[in-house]
């Protein structure tokens, strides 16, 4: 049985492996159109996966880097250069409207994602702009539900005691971050964190049914979301799994992030899963103008390649080498952590010069230069 674990916020502060989880604020549409998320001085339901950095976040609202990913055919050095935002400015609604506003004149469409992520080492936020003009190819999102069927009120405030609890056991640290996840289901190191997740679990594995048809059917996204993520603490079933897989391409992006980090932790935890993941659909998401398709993909791919699975590298390598390549070479290494991950294993570096190495961004092109076979950017 794996020993218990930290959770990847925890692991990323030291550019360690666990890269690609973030806290932002719930995302909605704003009034022009697009994504945003904001990332408050506080941490959002634990259902979005998980943790921020509470103390650098409210020391200020400062821009510390700007990358973009799905890039069609743009030059986007191009781009960047004729943009008035910069690191180092401060960052807010106004700036992420003008941010928008340059980048629509810019490409004459609007931008996929315009996201605020806490936080790098200096406690300067992350900006991340998605260039996607549709849907990644391969990627088929479902239907929007639209049946009236809700959680009950308990479930629903038991998850906002949950986002109080983390809040709370952010503000005090201690081993807040860390999760076990050897049951196959993510518990909190913290006491009280762990004692709610516990109850989430107490429910899931009493109201399966419940869930299944909200997480499935429910025309209110938000208890989609919460649904999707108790499914993850229910019973280890092929059920489980293939309930987890069709969230996993639900047309709301908060769903898609639970559910996907829920199979990530299943396959992370060592349990017998009763069905296999396959990597296809996450493979396409990797390409996703949502770039929290593309964290949540990495991470359980990341955990699918362990064994060198040669079709699954090879799938990334034919059908995913661009946006990889995009990822890997993101500012922050706690965000690009898994992709060089996977570009190490492509490339057949060994283990443990890809774990040690991928914390740099010079690891980067030494990986790229060990597969030669992948078809674009180099």
């Amino acid at each position: 049985m794996p020993s218990p674990q930290a959770n990847p916020a925890a692991d990323i502060r030291s550019a360690r492996p666990g890269a690609g989880s973030d806290v932002t604020a719930v995302p909605g549409k704003s009034r022009d159109g697009t994504h945003n998320e904001t990332v408050p001085c506080g941490v959002r339901l634990r259902i979005a996966w998980a943790l921020a950095w509470i103390a650098p976040c409210a020391a200020q609202s400062t821009v510390g880097s700007i990358d973009f990913f799905a890039a069609q055919d743009e030059d986007v050095n191009a781009v960047q250069a004729r943009l008035s935002v910069r690191a180092g400015d401060a960052w807010g609604p106004e700036t992420r409207a003008r941010l928008t506003s340059e980048i629509r004149g810019l490409l004459g469409r609007m931008p996929s994602e315009v996201s605020s992520v806490c936080c790098d080492d200096s406690g300067r936020l992350l900006v991340y702009v998605g260039l996607a003009d549709g849907q990644a190819p391969g990627v088929r999102l479902n239907p929007e539900p639209e049946e009236p069927v809700e959680l009950p009120d308990e479930v629903v405030v038991q998850y906002r005691r949950l986002d109080s609890a983390w809040r709370q056991a952010a503000a005090t640290g201690g081993d807040f971050a860390r999760e076990d996840h050897s049951g196959g289901y993510a518990l909190s190191f913290d006491p009280e964190v762990r004692a709610i997740q516990l109850r989430i679990r107490e429910h899931a594995l009493n109201s399966p049914d419940q869930l299944f048809a909200v997480a499935l059917r429910s025309s209110n996204a938000r208890h989609r979301a919460i649904a999707a993520d108790s499914i993850g603490y229910g019973s280890h079933s092929a059920r489980q799994i293939e309930a987890l897989l069709a969230c996993a391409l639900d047309p709301d992006r908060e769903v898609r992030n639970n559910a996907i980090r829920a199979l990530s932790v299943l396959a992370s935890s060592g349990v017998t899963l009763e069905r296999a993941i396959p990597h296809e659909p996450f493979v396409n998401l990797l390409a996703s103008g949502t770039r929290s398709d593309r964290t949540k993909s990495l991470a359980l791919l990341a955990e699918l390649t362990k064994g060198r699975d040669r079709a699954i590298l090879e799938a990334i390598c034919q059908r995913a080498w661009k946006p990889l390549v995009e990822c890997a070479r993101w500012s922050w290494s706690g965000h690009a952590y898994w992709a060089r991950v996977i570009l190490g294993r492509i490339g057949g570096m060994d283990e443990e010069t890809v774990l040690a190495g991928a914390p740099a961004q010079t690891f980067v092109d030494a990986a790229i230069r060990m597969a030669p076979e992948c078809p674009g950017p180099r």
